[in-house]
């Protein structure tokens, strides 16, 4: 099962099918309705293989050709349609009830002209009727407030949580050391001599980036800001090692060649517990979050029951056309 982060994404942008298609003939066992493909029965309603493919529309057209070859990546996308039809058959069999003033006002804004953009990214299509963009969000909110009902409800973050949560992370910790460092980056050995060369001349470290080097950084003359040596590569250690204002020498990586600048250092200090514990907070209730909801999921799939009546078939995608233009 994964994250609630996932389940809200995919909710938000692919959700669409309709739980409630009558069906009415079968053909070689595989039950058909107005020419749709039966795909999977779960605790009795049936869906549709256009019903996954609304639901995956976006995602699918992101694809390559060798992702959508891919068995993992298709049966994650197939394990978060069943997951997310659990989720909308459990907020029904409670019966939920949406606020439909705010899913008017919300088809409203989508349909406007303004709106039109934030309609591609949340259904997959600029064309998706009022009526079926209506059901998206219904069944959105159903869950969102499923959701929030039997778990958002119960979880309770405590202040001694918080602080157990901050002392392991900071406050055993020794204050991190920021340099504020400029670099000169190039793959050309004697264009990395070049500027050296320059520099020794006593031209502005900024200039000379300016001119010779490949990084994105000589827009600003080199200056990379404050950093963590540890958040860039093993050769930036080289830096830390500089005094302020000091220049290294021609220093070579398996990327290229460097010459860092370390302007100035930041005091170490220790993070301070006000300033992280809205943020911890935060981070203790996703975690919490995460786990009722793998365990909600675990446990709808305990007593669901799922028949899949026939295979997904990915071969006659393009990864041209793939969208939600099916609605």
């Amino acid at each position: 099962m994964k994250k609630l982060n996932i389940i809200v994404i995919l909710l938000l942008i692919f959700t669409g099918c309709n739980f409630f298609e009558k069906e009415n003939k079968t053909v070689n066992n595989i039950q058909q309705n107005d020419n749709k493909t039966a795909y999977v029965r779960i605790n009795g309603k049936t869906l549709y293989t256009d019903d996954f493919f609304k639901f995956a529309g976006v995602v699918l057209k992101e694809m390559n050709e060798n992702d959508l070859k891919n068995e993992e990546v298709k049966k994650y996308l197939v394990k978060n349609f069943i997951e997310h039809n659990l989720l909308l058959q459990e907020a029904q069999r409670r019966n939920i009830k949406v606020d439909e003033k705010k899913i008017n006002a919300v088809t409203e804004s989508f349909l406007s002209e303004s709106g039109t953009q934030d309609l591609k990214v949340y259904s997959g299509s600029y064309d998706t009727d009022a009526k079926a963009l209506a059901e998206m969000l219904r069944e959105k909110f159903m869950v969102e407030t499923l959701i929030s009902d039997i778990i958002n409800a119960n979880i309770d973050i405590k202040e001694e949580d918080i602080k157990k949560e901050y002392n392991e992370l900071y406050s055993k910790k020794e204050p991190i050391q920021k340099a504020h460092l400029f670099q000169i980056f190039t793959t050309d050995k004697q264009v990395a001599e070049k500027a050296m060369a320059e520099l020794k001349r006593g031209l502005a470290f900024n200039e000379v980036a300016s001119r010779y080097s490949e990084g994105p950084e000589k827009e600003d003359g080199g200056d990379l800001g404050f950093i963590i040596d540890t958040d860039y590569p093993e050769i930036f250690g080289e830096a830390f090692k500089l005094k302020a204002g000091k220049i290294s020498n021609i220093v070579k990586s398996e990327y290229g060649y460097h010459i860092f600048l370390v302007k100035e250092y930041s005091k170490p200090k220790k993070v301070n517990y006000d300033d992280v514990k809205i943020q911890i907070h935060f981070s203790l209730y996703n975690r919490e979050q995460d786990e009722k909801i793998e365990e909600l999921i675990n446990e709808l799939y305990k007593h669901a029951d799922i028949e899949y009546l026939t295979d997904i078939n990915f071969s006659n995608i393009s990864t041209s056309n793939t969208s939600g233009n099916n609605r």
